[in-house]
């Protein structure tokens, strides 16, 4: 064997390249995948430093929360550190140049946070001091990571306006909840101390992504002081102990948790009032769960309960005379005699009542001067469908007069009302909705120097839940009276420890998800690098194991005479066969040793092209290479037996070829034969198949059962199947002719005459050539160029021309008037803005569905679509699903279907959808909504290419349903002319800069 290799060692160096190639190539794609989890995990590691688990909430809790939680039980045996923070998101603006950079990630900590990252380069350990302000300076520091500094272009010394949003206990969309920009917005002054690398805490990111993020940290004690938070965070990270033997890290976070959380971080209030004691909350209106909660206890302890819900009327009318700003109390009469007499001025308890029955105080029926049986109108705010206010009226029958005395004389049944609860007079009011002070008398001054908020009219608890409820709940207060000789401090305490021992705190949004668990989880990518970088060699290395093959029959047709020779004196083929596969198999072992240092170096120039050349496709610069073992041995296996088979199918036809014809050099049997039935079959079946699916797509609209896509696909792939076969059919029946022309035309017919020579040859080749066609012209056909149909309404983009984000939610109707006089338009800019529709959705923050995302998505980001908008219709649609209850050819009407409880129906992008969700038409994905409660998003409809790509789109009512404090809106889609598209984005970009609006 070794005399033959190195006699013939010129084909034989061929043969062992080839195979390199081969090897190279399939394990080198191997390696891209490798490279780009073991990447993206570091990446994991490096922004989340020690963090293991991190708890972050909408709502602001106590500080020392984060030190109650260490110092219980046996919490230090199995976690090193525990730290507070404040984490919010919002714009930075350099104070000079005025260059703005939008969704920065703004972190308020100390020290204790900071020891994360101690085993991190750069910075971390001495930031905390960095933080510090120096004395003689003004304004705090704030240091800021080298991403952020490059999109400010700020250098150390320079001041830095920072814009976030403030937090608010009563939702913003609420009746109480206050709207203006001045309460929305915090604006904070600093000076750039330090300028860290994107790197450990300079990296740091709770959400999967490879690209950098924009990061300002300022002292944590400097951030409460700006958001009026003193004492308060809304985020606690936790690092785990390498030795740590825990079966459910999670449970026993949120069991640890549960014990420690108290009244203050729950926004609650427990106040005795005299045989009673009050559950109220900071909010203003219990949630629905709290209250479930709180009467689920109050059962177990053998306590009444009397729900309580005060609003407030503008106005009551009867007999020409108007009362103004009178607050009415829904409640449940009659009433317990255990919370209070409720008696009217004949002395008999308040009767039940009816929805369209009310009772008046004495003092407010003396004023309209009305008494039992009359009728009163009565006008309130409602909040709308978009956060605005408008005004309604019902009508009631007076069902009696009630004594101020008693229940009827409780101020407490009102809550602390903002703007409202603290004024000394009523002309003093400043409440977040508008009002008439020139309505207000002296006798209602007079009522509340003496009652303050003492309701002056009580309706039925089914009355107040139907004309005021909201989405965030239908109860002010809810009272608790002892039915047993038990003292009430007594029982308020025993319902306190009860209230707090048998809380879920994830059902009121407290919980601590493993942040590090998860991002090593996403790690593993959206996308199989793996197989794609197989799918796009896969043309190479199948020519290479053709090549292989080809070069080694070449080497044994050269040595057919020796074969011959061995066959005539009586070796059997067999053993001829394995001498000659030995000589190959060790070649492909050769060959493979050597691809696979190829495939290092290969994988190596993929990494280095992913984060250069073609980094705008992944979004990062941080990819480098990952050698796994298993990979290189899995890779030079697979290499090895297609190599080895290659070589096989090479050496077994010339093995057919008779010993006498191999003598005289021979080495090839032509021989024309008629095509099977089969073979034309096959060939006709398949072209009339493309052609019936070609005219099919002149009724897409109607079948809905495929895209124009995947018929292009299905299409092509069987028109080149039809064409190979019946290339397939020439080559077996060809027949020779006369060569009697010269010239030209003679040389062509002699080249058409030998293709048929070696059927198998020229059957590969034209099958490699014509795929390769194949994928370069769909590649080049499925092109889209979005600036040539932006402006259509079935497009991608749905006719819309301006996408943009704000940092900061929106409660303002863009399209309003008066709404672009609040947010302080000028009046040329809001003339100009006249000319666009701006179409505003609701947002969820989550991870980028989108292809630019190499992480697996596991909490995509949501969207909810307005009726505006399914109404409006557009954009196109690859599939969507039947319904048999809905028959509007609108598709977007499927967004408001009802499946059944706990299950949305969805849009999303078709691409992200089947290749980043890993999900597709009539499947589900599953999240948790605010209350912890698992839902399924079902997708009904995909769309094409579209803008939507980083989204899961679902009805505004259905994203109410299921995140009810999700206020306002962060998402706009603005169809404008197209002679105004970025001077619309300039306006609204600086006239909405302290929003963070980003229009693109």
């Amino acid at each position: 064997m070794r005399r033959s290799l190195t006699y013939f060692w010129r084909i034989n160096l061929a043969v062992v390249l080839a195979a390199a190639v081969a090897t190279a190539v399939l394990t080198g794609a191997l390696l891209v995948g490798d490279s780009v989890r073991g990447s993206l995990r570091d990446l994991t590691l490096d922004r989340l430093g020690e963090i293991d688990h991190a708890l972050i909430t909408q709502k602001y809790f106590r500080e020392n929360l984060a030190r109650g939680l260490a110092q219980t039980g046996d919490f230090k045996e199995h976690f090193d550190l525990v730290a507070p923070a404040v984490m919010s998101n919002g714009t930075a603006i350099h104070d000079k140049s005025g260059s703005r950079a939008s969704n920065i990630n703004l972190l308020g900590m100390d020290e204790r946070f900071t020891r994360f990252y101690e085993s991190s380069p750069g910075d971390s350990v001495q930031l905390n001091t960095l933080l510090q302000k120096p004395s003689g300076q003004i304004f705090p520091s704030i240091v800021i990571n080298q991403s952020l500094k490059n999109e400010l272009d700020a250098q150390v010394g320079d001041q830095i306006l920072l814009s976030f949003a403030k937090p608010s206990d009563i939702a913003r969309a609420s009746l109480l909840g206050s709207k203006e920009t001045e309460d929305v917005v915090e604006t904070s002054r600093c000076v750039l101390s330090k300028i860290i690398p994107d790197e450990g805490i300079g990296r740091f990111g709770l959400r999967p992504h490879q690209t950098l993020p924009l990061n300002a940290y300022v002292s944590l004690p400097v951030l409460q002081n700006a958001l009026e938070r003193n004492g308060e965070v809304n985020a606690i990270v936790v690092s785990e102990k390498s030795d740590a033997e825990l079966e459910n890290t999670s449970a026993f976070l949120q069991d640890h948790l549960a014990r420690v959380l108290k009244f203050e971080d729950l926004g609650l209030t427990l106040e005795q009032y005299q045989n009673t004691f009050s559950l109220a909350t900071e909010a203003s209106i219990l949630s629905p769960q709290m209250v479930k909660h709180a009467k689920s206890v109050a059962d177990t302890l053998n306590l009444q309960v009397l729900p309580i819900y005060t609003y407030l009327a503008n106005t009551m009318e009867a007999n020409g005379r108007l009362l103004p700003y009178s607050t009415v109390t829904a409640i449940e009469t009659p009433v317990e005699p255990t919370f209070g007499n409720l008696t009217l001025i004949n002395g008999q308890p308040a009767p039940e009542l009816s929805v369209n029955e009310i009772l008046l105080n004495e003092w407010a029926a003396e004023d309209l001067q009305v008494s039992a049986g009359d009728t009163i109108t009565m006008s309130y705010f409602v909040v709308g469908p978009n956060d605005d206010l408008f005004t309604q009226r019902s009508t009631f029958r007076i069902k009696g007069v009630v004594k101020l005395t008693g229940l009827a004389a409780d101020r407490n049944l009102t809550p602390d009302f903002p703007g409202i609860a603290t004024a000394d007079d009523m002309s003093g009011w400043d409440p977040p909705f508008p009002i008439d002070l020139s309505l207000i008398r002296p006798k209602d001054e007079a009522y509340w120097d003496k009652y303050r908020g003492t309701p002056k009219a009580f309706v039925s608890l089914e009355t107040g839940k139907k004309l005021w409820s909201s989405r965030f709940g239908h109860t002010t207060s809810l009272r608790f009276g002892s039915s047993s000789e038990l003292e009430v401090s007594a029982a308020r305490d025993r319902f306190k420890k009860t209230f707090l021992e048998n809380l879920d705190p994830e059902q009121v949004g407290f919980v601590f998800q493993p942040v590090k668990e998860q991002g090593l989880r996403a790690s593993t990518g959206a996308t199989d690098f793996s197989g794609l970088f197989v799918g796009f060699s896969l043309f190479l290395i199948v020519a290479a194991a053709l090549l292989v093959g080809l070069i080694f029959r070449l080497g044994v047709e050269q040595r057919a005479s020796e074969i011959g020779t061995l066959l005539s004196v009586g070796y059997p083929v067999s053993k001829v066969r394995k001498q000659f596969l030995a000589e190959g198999g060790l070649l492909a072992i050769l060959g493979g040793l050597l691809g696979t240092g190829g495939a290092i170096f290969y994988a190596w120039v993929m990494m280095v092209g992913l984060r250069t050349w073609w980094q705008a496709a992944v979004g990062s610069p941080f990819l480098f290479l990952h050698v796994t073992p298993l990979s290189l041995i899995l890779g030079y296996v697979i290499s090895l037996a297609v190599i080895v088979v290659s070589i096989w199918l090479g050496f077994r036809k010339l093995s057919k070829i008779p010993p006498p014809a191999l003598l005289a050099g021979v080495t090839s049997m032509f021989k024309q034969t008629r095509a099977g039935r089969t073979a034309k079959l096959i060939a006709m079946a398949t072209l009339l198949l493309a052609v019936v699916m070609t005219g099919s797509t002149f009724f897409m609209k109607t079948m809905e059962t495929a895209s124009p896509t995947e018929l292009f696909f299905g299409v092509g792939t069987l028109l080149l199947i039809s064409g190979l076969t019946f290339f397939y059919i020439w080559l077996r029946t060809a027949h020779k002719s006369v060569l009697q022309k010269s010239g030209m035309a003679k040389s062509l017919r002699m080249a058409v005459r030998n293709t048929p020579r070696n059927p198998g040859r020229s059957m590969l080749s034209a099958a490699l050539v014509g795929c390769a066609c194949f994928v370069i012209v769909a590649v080049g056909a499925n092109r889209r160029e979005f600036g040539r149909e932006v402006l259509k309404k079935d497009s991608g983009a749905g006719g819309y021309t301006l996408i943009a984000e704000s940092d900061i939610p929106i409660h303002y109707d863009l399209n309003s008037e008066d709404a672009r006089f609040e947010l302080g338009f000028s009046d040329e800019d809001a003339q100009i803005l006249e000319q666009s529709q701006i179409m505003a959705f609701r947002l969820l923050p989550g991870e980028d569905a989108s292809c630019l995302n190499l992480y697996r998505v596991q909490k995509p980001r949501i969207i909810g679509v307005p009726q505006e908008q399914i109404r409006r219709g557009g954009f196109e649609f690859t599939k969507v699903a039947k319904s048999e209850t809905n028959h509007d050819a609108n598709p977007w009407s499927l967004l408001n279907q009802d499946l059944g409880p706990n299950i949305i129906p969805a849009f999303g992008d078709a691409n992200s959808v089947q290749w980043i969700l890993h999900s597709g038409l009539g499947q589900d994905i599953v999240i948790a909504d605010e209350s912890g409660e698992k839902v399924k998003l079902r997708f009904v409809g995909l769309i094409a290419k579209s803008i939507f790509q980083s989204e899961v789109l679902i009805s505004e009512e259905n994203f109410l349903k299921h995140w009810p404090s999700r206020t306002g809106y962060s998402y706009f889609l603005i169809e404008t002319p197209r002679d105004r598209i970025q001077e619309t984005a300039q306006i609204l970009e600086s006239t909405l800069s302290d929003y963070g609006f980003d229009a693109t």
